[in-house]
């Protein structure tokens, strides 16, 4: 019993020694956990409020990149014009974000195409069963020697393809930025002609008023006054039909734009339109072929093609596969050696290969033939349109100004009772139909030219 104590004793300083070395070191692995922590980094909420969502797109819109589109200084808080828009649109824009996830895969294309094939190793063990003296070993490895003879061709192929995407991408961004534009201009004008609309039904209503005391008076027939009321009718259908045109018109743009069918987009005016008589079309049918991305994406995937042709090609003469191999039988005796096996060509000889390759580039030839003789048409059709919308609100433009001079001293003789005043109505709501012409004519020409930088696929007139 006293030796039992004794011995606890002695063992009581070992433990209190054992403990407090346990303790030091967990403190020291509190201690360095406690640093590395401190370098690292911690949460902290950070909201996002409307304005910081315009400033953060804002600049955004400033770095794309863009073969046709230059980044333009846009202010987060607007107004903006059809250019910076399509800037916008192209950042914001959810099925351009997920085109744009098309140029990862092919990237990776290129990168599998370059990979060079992984050798083959083969290990084998024959145990004999009656009289051998030790087990049977074999070891071999061995290559593809043919996906090396393609590789190159492969690669090229890869990049070309790789090219065509990240072509018909930037073709998709020019259709929606383009698109954009189109729908700037048109919300515009179609605001301009609602407003002019609104006036000439107001005068519609005056002249409807003014028929009516005549008719009341005995100085205009009853006739007259059927007909003012059903010009009224008509004029507050043409502003209710512009109203509905410019509010579709609204959302149907916000919608390309990629923001939400509340939000009203603050837009600046067009700049002014152009001149389209000097426009040669055989000058821009020439930078079309040179400008359009659309056109370049099918010469990028023809040179794909053509690269899958010669790898098919290729494929169909004998290549090898070597193997070299170690290997020790039963007695025990030791050989090495090397073997190459070919695919003797006799039947297959790789042709289907071929006359798909071959098939699907006569295809893209006859795609890319059809694709520049429609983007000739385009072209010569939108110029001789722009020409001839030019010359019509050239014209009409005349007899405005010839018109807007003959009011004012209308309106004078209107005021001093020289002239009837349902006589100068009807001349001021003669001059807003004039008017809505003239604005319609100039909506047209102006959305022509958006029409026509998307034919060409470059803006023509910068």
């Amino acid at each position: 019993m006293s030796c039992v104590a004794s011995r606890n004793r002695r063992m009581a300083p070992e433990s209190g020694r054992t403990i407090s070395r346990q303790a030091g070191r967990i403190s020291r692995v509190w201690l360095l956990a406690a640093i590395a922590l401190s370098g690292c980094a911690i949460y902290r909420p950070l909201p996002l409020d409307a304005g910081d969502q315009h400033a953060s797109l804002a600049a955004a819109a400033q770095k794309i990149e863009h073969p046709r589109l230059t980044p333009l200084k846009i202010d987060p808080n607007g107004p903006w014009d059809d250019l910076q828009l399509a800037d916008l649109a192209i950042v914001v824009s959810p099925q351009l974000q997920a085109l744009r996830a098309q140029n990862k895969v092919a990237h990776a294309q290129v990168f599998s195409a370059g990979l060079l094939p992984d050798p083959q190793l083969g290990i084998g063990v024959d145990k004999p069963d009656g009289s051998g003296v030790v087990s049977a070993l074999s070891l071999s490895a061995g290559i593809d020697l043919g996906a090396l003879f393609t590789r190159h061709r492969r690669v090229a192929g890869a990049r070309a393809a790789a090219a065509q995407v990240r072509n018909e991408v930037a073709w998709q961004e020019w259709l929606v930025a383009n698109q954009v534009r189109l729908l700037a201009r048109r919300y515009e004008f179609l605001q301009r002609q609602h407003a002019i609309a609104a006036s000439a039904a107001d005068a519609a209503d005056k002249l409807l008023t003014l028929t009516q005391t005549s008719v009341d008076q005995g100085n205009a027939k009853l006739d007259e006054l059927v007909l003012r009321r059903v010009a009224v009718l008509d004029a507050r259908d043409r502003e209710r039909s512009l109203q509905r045109d410019a509010e579709a018109t609204r959302l149907q743009l916000n919608q390309t734009v990629g923001v939400d069918p509340q939000t009203q987009i603050p837009l600046r005016d067009t700049t002014a339109l152009h001149d389209p008589a000097a426009l040669d079309a055989a000058t821009l049918d020439a930078r079309a072929i040179d400008q359009r991305l659309d056109l370049a994406a099918l010469r990028a995937g023809y040179a794909s093609q053509e690269a899958a042709v010669r790898t098919a090609i290729l494929q169909q003469y004998p290549l090898p596969n070597l193997t070299i191999s170690r290997a020790r039988d039963t007695t025990p005796v030791y050989t090495k050696g090397a073997a190459l096996s070919l695919s003797l060509p006799l039947w297959n000889r790789n042709r289907g290969a071929v006359a798909v390759a071959d098939a699907t580039r006569e295809q893209l030839h006859a795609e890319y033939t059809a694709r520049v003789f429609d983007a000739h048409a385009v072209i010569a059709a939108q110029i001789e349109s722009l020409q001839e919308i030019a010359a019509q609100r050239k014209l009409l433009d005349a007899q405005l100004d010839a018109m807007n001079a003959e009011m004012q001293p209308l309106q004078a003789a209107a005021q001093r009772r020289d002239v009837a005043l349902v006589t100068y109505e009807t001349a001021r709501a003669a001059l807003l139909d004039k008017r809505i012409a003239s604005v319609a004519l100039a909506q047209a020409q102006s959305e022509g030219e958006v029409a026509l930088d998307i034919a060409v696929g470059s803006l023509v007139w910068q």
